[in-house]
């Protein structure tokens, strides 16, 4: 039951529902998480609200930053590793860049603790109880 949060510049334009779909598949395929717990945030920043180097995006460079949450000690460093290159791989495909430039972009895995996040009302812990 994983959450993935990105986060775009503004100048950022992807057709988002594919690339939903595609970070979903990523995810059930190298985390092996059910695809239909798997949920998926878009933020768009206005511009100006982007910054690289102390510095405001200029017009036309866009930014990205993807997180996912996923419960502690259900992926190996492997099977994460695995998830950052295919994800990295799909948002340059959809945002266009060879993404090694200016600004930077970011993944971020993190890791919460069964007993600390839910979904629908139980915790994690709860549900692996009641399964």
């Amino acid at each position: 039951m994983p959450h993935l949060h990105l986060s775009l510049s503004d100048e950022a334009a992807p057709d988002l529902a594919q690339l939903a779909a595609a970070l979903t598949a990523l995810t059930a395929r190298t985390l092996h998480k059910d695809p239909s717990l798997t949920t998926l945030r878009v933020d768009r920043l206005a511009p100006g609200h982007w910054f690289a180097a102390g510095a405001a995006l200029p017009a036309g460079q866009h930014a990205h930053q993807l997180e996912i949450q996923v419960t502690a000690g259900t992926n190996g460093e492997a099977e994460v590793a695995a998830w950052l290159a295919g994800a990295d791989a799909l948002l340059r495909e959809a945002l266009g860049g060879d993404g090694h430039g200016h600004p930077p972009c970011y993944l971020v895995v993190q890791t919460l603790d069964a007993a600390h996040w839910g979904y629908n009302g139980l915790s994690q812990a709860q549900r692996r109880l009641t399964r």
